[in-house]
């Protein structure tokens, strides 16, 4: 196959869903599974698991978070999501685009320095 090269983490996206966006409290709640999201995903990493953070975005019209993660296998990110207690959200395969050429996305950085 690959002929033992390395192969290059892939991205996901989980989109998070939380109360209807008309509700008080929807963009709150969707910040509070995000941040359930990251750390599930910082445990894997700390336990050897190459998943790492990228990135979120918060919808806060729509009661949505989008969260960018790097991962080797799909699974786990489904794990990190089963984790986080977020089983409703979705996870898809996600590209960046530069122009015609993918933008290499960096590591996040160890455990502990989060902002």
């Amino acid at each position: 196959m690959d002929g033992g090269r390395h192969r290059q983490a892939g991205l996901f996206l989980v989109e998070i869903r939380s109360l209807p966006p008309s509700t008080d409290g929807a963009a709150a709640e969707a910040v509070e599974m995000h941040t359930a999201l990251r750390r599930a995903v910082a445990r894997l990493a700390a336990s050897g698991t190459a998943i790492g953070w990228c990135a979120a975005w918060l919808l806060p019209d729509e009661g949505r978070c989008l969260c960018l993660v790097r991962a080797d296998r799909e699974a786990d990110v489904l794990l990190a999501r089963d984790l986080a207690a977020l089983s409703g959200a979705s996870v898809s395969s996600a590209r960046a685009l530069d122009g015609d050429r993918p933008v290499a996305v960096s590591r996040p950085s160890p455990t502990g320095s989060e902002p």
